[in-house]
């Protein structure tokens, strides 16, 4: 049996023993607007509806602008907005300058960027360089092989073709075995062109042939169509899928048997993936949105974010180099796959790789929940939603935040009778469905959460709207919207916008991260994923660290409150003890505490009260003193 002193020595002591840490130098980041900025993706469908038919549009959006300023954010990223048959949800684009109806009018995204204006709101939107929808007059005109767009888009003639030509009862086979990501091969059969059209996602949306000169333009003239509108920036889609490899050679199978030539996954794609001319074309995109922004002489340079969910050595090619810049950022979606087992050593791996691997004078970003992944709370559960909003909100770099992760929304069951998303979680997998992380915003506890006044929204609110919506919890001190609030007001400090970073990789249950900066205050966050409640004596990990540190936030279930005093030792003073999966940031700057705020509140406001019968009486005597 062990002795109590046995015990209390490795409840405590193990904070003497640190993984190898993450460690970043502040250096010469750029200081542009979105170098430091949360960008706020907003899924327009589900955000807030205007005109009662149950679907989110850009007059929704105008009507909850005030929302993103009390966060303290100032970029807005707003899906797909494109004229569209929604055969993907928009990201099959039919014309990609105008407005779907669906959304509003060209004359509401002109008022919803003049009102973002006026509260120094920036304008990012989604742009889809690989495909079209099949009703795109671009493709229309490609099956008729009019004039230039013959070559819009990827043509191939049959493996047996002259078979097919000499006999039309002959079945066309596909020229290669390419897949497509929604499963079914990537080919199909144009009868009136007597050709197949290639398509990496499903058959109504026909991949450009991008080597094609003039795709290039009118992909160019696209962006600066919108940067004319006000966007000023771009997240572009599916970027890995961009170029084929013109060879149009078999791609190999990872395993034997059928399923290779069914399951997309199952495929090596080493000719339709992460080609290299990916990179050049990032670069002729950037160039083409700085030249705009300095010839038109544009307010603010224009920004490029790109999705792939490509490996690290390859994602760290889309930033180019000085003499070539790419992407502002590609997006980093490390943090999405962070593996509950080992949840503190994934989350050290995941933020490790991606800085030791950051070009020099480079900008970090992080992404933990989007339109096609599980939100945070459906993943890890209620009571981990603080946490993750400690972590990405005090990492360096751009936070991306996806609509509703500010009141930790979760994931709406919704069952196949109300599905929407004609299509699945990609990868040729057909048990999961996107509809579920996409469901409408929970503004309030009135019916429909606030979203509509429809009786029927486009996809089910979650049940629990009643509890979890912004209205109710702003009026809750502890709330997770106050608290991403204040982490958000946080990320303004000097210390976290240029401080440097150290990580401390304790046990399998607390993580700390420290921000620090030259004469500032040092900020820690420490979190505790476990189930069991630690004691976490701070001064055995952390070096250089006063011995007290003051609470500047706390979970709810943390025990602690602005203001509270934590011991870096053993004695005197009370050292860190967290609750289970809770978090408190500390900060070696006093804080004053919340009775001590109280106090002085109450006392300013009897002070104030005793002014205004002051004032009063003297008002009474003067009229006396002259007019009587």
């Amino acid at each position: 049996m062990r002795s109590f002193n046995v015990f209390l020595f490795l409840a405590i002591a193990y904070t003497c023993v640190t993984v190898d840490g993450v460690y970043f130098k502040a250096n010469n980041q750029t200081n542009d607007w979105w170098s430091n900025t949360i960008l706020y993706q907003i899924y327009p469908r589900s955000f807030k509806d205007s005109n009662k038919d149950g679907i989110g549009d850009l007059r929704g959006i105008i009507q909850k602008l005030d929302h993103f300023v009390d966060l303290g954010i100032e970029t807005l990223w707003i899906g797909p907005l494109f004229k569209s048959p929604m055969d993907d949800m928009g990201y099959d684009v039919e014309d990609y300058k105008m407005i779907d109806p669906m959304f509003g009018t060209m004359d509401d995204l002109e008022e919803l960027v003049k009102e973002m204006k006026k509260r120094n709101l920036k304008l990012v939107t989604d742009l889809i360089p690989n495909h079209s929808s099949y009703k795109c007059k671009w493709f229309e005109k490609s099956i008729k092989k009019d004039g230039k767009y013959a070559d819009y888009y990827v043509w191939r003639n049959a493996s047996n073709q002259n078979e097919v030509m000499a006999n039309s009862s002959v079945t066309p086979k596909p020229p290669n075995n390419w897949l497509s990501i929604f499963g079914g091969p990537g080919w199909t059969w144009n009868d009136e062109r007597q050709q197949f059209y290639y398509h990496q996602f499903n058959e109504k949306q026909p991949d450009f042939n991008i080597r094609n000169p003039e795709v290039h333009q009118e992909l160019l003239d696209i962006i600066g169509f919108w940067m004319g509108k006000g966007v000023v920036g771009f997240r572009f889609d599916a970027l890995k899928h961009l170029y084929e490899s013109d060879s149009f050679q078999d791609e190999p199978c990872k395993t034997e048997g059928e399923d290779c030539s069914t399951r997309y996954d199952r495929i090596k794609h080493i000719y339709t993936l992460d080609q290299p001319e990916n990179i050049e074309i990032i670069e002729e995109w950037r160039e083409f949105i700085d030249n705009y922004s300095k010839t038109n002489k544009l307010p603010v340079p224009g920004f490029l974010a790109t999705e792939s969910y490509s490996s690290m050595d390859i994602l760290k090619q889309y930033y180019g180099n000085s003499t070539k810049p790419g992407a502002h950022v590609p997006f980093n979606f490390g943090l999405l796959a962070v593996n509950r087992g080992n949840i503190v050593e994934s989350i050290e791996f995941r933020i490790k790789t991606w800085l030791d691997n950051l070009p020099e004078n480079q900008v970090a970003n992080w992404v933990m929940e989007n339109h096609d992944n599980p939100r945070m709370t459906t993943r890890y559960g209620a009571e981990m939603v603080p946490l993750f909003t400690a972590l990405k909100l005090s990492l360096p770099g751009i936070e991306v935040t996806y609509y509703g992760s500010e009141i930790g929304m979760d994931n709406s069951y919704v069952r196949p009778d109300q599905a929407q998303d004609p299509n699945n979680a990609g990868d040729g997998r057909t048990d999961e469905s996107r509809d579920n992380e996409r469901c409408p915003m929970q503004w309030d506890s009135t019916i429909n959460a606030g979203f509509t006044e429809e009786k029927k929204a486009w996809l089910p609110i979650n049940p629990n709207y009643y509890k979890v919506n912004v209205e109710d919890q702003k009026k809750i001190p502890t709330s997770n919207y106050n608290f991403y609030k204040k982490m958000s007001q946080l990320r303004k400090t000097d210390t976290l916008m240029n401080g440097d970073l150290q990580t401390y990789n304790i046990t399998n249950s607390i993580y700390i991260i420290k921000r620090s900066l030259v004469e500032h205050e040092s900020y820690l966050v420490v979190m505790n994923f476990g189930s069991e409640t630690e004691t976490v004596l701070l001064s055995n990990a952390v070096s250089n660290l006063q011995e007290q540190l003051y609470v500047y936030l706390g979970s709810e279930n943390s025990g602690y409150s602005t203001g509270d005093i934590v011991s870096t030792v053993s004695s005197p003073g009370k050292p860190l003890k967290l609750r289970p999966q809770s978090v408190a940031v500390l900060t070696d700057k006093y804080i004053a505490s919340e009775s001590e705020t109280s106090t002085t509140s109450d006392t300013h406001n009897a002070g104030t009260q005793i002014s205004s019968k002051l004032i009063s009486l003297l008002s009474v005597f003067l009229f006396i003193r002259y007019f009587l």
